[in-house]
């Protein structure tokens, strides 16, 4: 790290205290409000005098310049016009702030001017060791101090996943995304922008350093200047990471004009293909090619762990699902291959076949009227030699046990409140095999007669405790992803 030390960096991520400086009546104090709920002290910078009768009229109290807010100030949040940049960040280097993240926009991304104004708060920052992140990012999340970076970020508890983002957006959608898709959460997260003198670099090496955190995710655009010594010093950091743990990375700009893009963007230098696959090659970083996959592959390894093989144990509820997920594990490295003798000797002393099939997969609508029954063609595909994790589709949603929605006039009902005879739920057998299962095991819900009922049910098997995918698609690029990580270390 080049100009300031993990002590600094914790004390921004740990923030005691905080000012944002120059939000807008326009926005209707958007920053302000969004640490609302802030473990600490929060403070207003504004010169404006309606705006800072509004400010205080939040009961928060508003001061006219950094300098005169009460010391230590941790943590400080600029969204004023570029060209008081300088000014601001002078201001925070006297008043011995922790760190400084700028909102504001308009620096290298746009013009000569805007890169000049970004090197000089650049060569403040590394002369004064004050942070920087940025310009024209979102800064730092701390959920369990309640500190979002964008709105709907979920906040209160702390998880196993650190984050870092070029993308003020994608760092709040991938938040968002990992809560509400798996039901995890991050421990810290950074929007850093134009990175003028907070690199990639930096940001992998201090929150992989972190031991709380057990995957890495990151969304970038840059790795520094367009040189062997910025290439070199980030492939160094990453390699050291993704030693220890999981490394995962959705690069922006692979192509041509991508590359153009980002530099609108964030003003990053490019970084060319054939360098971005040395990279990932060298250090054992998992490369990712979407938000989805990377959300999706950070959760795989955070819920699965401990992985097998690629060799899938399959059971479906309506047979052509059983072609199209087998073809689409195959195209990603897995496989589902015939089971022993020993299972099918096993499923034929109870698996009624109208209907449906008892090879891999298992084509189980007709088959599997109760839980109980479900339970019993979960448990074999667990123990069968030839299957190294167990997948259960559930294509258009509804279990199908006909004979238990007519005898009990149920209808098409969802898959959580279809009990069987007894009152048991296709669900809480799906939850105890989860529990019980010596292999991974997870679903995927991927067609639903309305997109509410898609959401409804992977929401009830999330909750249920387990890992649950919109498409096999998403699945197979997952869990290929995280067996190839599994495979480089064990």
């Amino acid at each position: 790290m080049r100009y300031f030390d993990r002590t600094q960096l914790d004390r921004v991520f740990e923030p005691r205290s905080i000012a944002v400086v120059g939000d807008k009546a326009s926005s209707g104090f958007g920053w302000l409000l969004r640490f609302k709920d802030f473990d600490g002290a929060l403070y207003s910078v504004h010169t404006n005098p309606s705006s800072i009768s509004a400010i205080e009229a939040l009961g928060i109290t508003n001061h006219r310049r950094v300098t005169d807010v009460p010391r230590p100030l941790d943590y400080v949040l600029v969204n004023t016009p570029r060209r008081t940049a300088v000014d601001v960040f002078t201001q925070c280097i006297e008043a011995e702030v922790g760190g400084v993240a700028y909102f504001t926009s308009g620096f290298a991304e746009t013009d000569a001017e805007g890169c000049a104004m970004q090197e000089e708060i650049a060569r403040l920052a590394r002369e004064s060791g004050v942070v920087l992140f940025g310009p024209n990012c979102m800064g730092v999340y701390n959920p369990a101090r309640n500190v979002p970076s964008s709105a709907g970020m979920p906040v209160g508890e702390a998880g196993p996943v650190a984050m870092l983002s070029q993308s003020g957006t994608h760092s709040g959608f991938f938040a968002r995304a990992l809560f509400a898709w798996h039901g995890l959460r991050e421990r810290r997260g950074v929007s850093f922008g134009n990175a003028a003198a907070l690199d990639a670099a930096d940001l992998v090496e201090y929150l992989g350093d972190d031991d709380h955190v057990s995957v890495l995710a990151a969304y970038l655009e840059g790795i520094g200047q367009a040189d062997a010594g910025d290439h070199e010093r980030f492939t160094r950091g990453l390699a050291r990471v993704a030693a220890k743990k999981p490394a995962i990375i959705w690069k922006g700009g692979a192509t041509g004009d991508g590359a153009r893009v980002t530099a609108n963007h964030t003003g990053s230098a490019p970084v060319t293909p054939q360098d971005w696959g040395r990279i990932l090659a060298t250090t054992g970083a998992i490369g990712v090619d979407s938000m989805e996959e990377l959300v999706d592959t950070t959760a795989t390894i955070v819920k699965l762990g401990r992985l097998r093989g690629p060799r899938a144990g399959l059971l479906v509820l309506t047979g052509g699902q059983g072609p199209a997920i087998t073809d689409t594990f195959v195209r990603h490295g897995l496989s589902v291959p015939a089971l022993t003798q020993g299972s099918l000797d096993e499923l034929a002393t109870f698996f009624d076949p109208i209907g449906g099939s008892y090879r891999n997969p298992l084509d189980a609508a007709y088959a599997t009227e109760t839980p109980a029954m479900l339970a019993r063609d979960l448990d074999v595909l667990d123990r069968d030699p030839n299957v190294d994790f167990v997948v259960m589709d559930f294509f258009g949603l509804v279990m199908s046990a006909h004979r238990v929605q007519n005898d009990y006039g149920l209808g098409q009902r969802h898959l959580s409140d279809l009990p069987d005879a007894g009152g048991e739920r296709f669900i809480d057998a799906i939850a105890a095999h989860a529990q019980r299962a010596t292999k991974p095991f997870f679903a995927i819900v991927s067609a639903a007669e309305t997109e509410q009922e898609g959401l409804e049910l992977r929401a009830v098997l999330r909750d249920a405790g387990i890992l649950v995918f919109a498409s096999a698609e998403r699945a197979a690029a997952a869990y290929s992803n995280a067996l190839a990580d599994w495979g480089r270390r064990k």
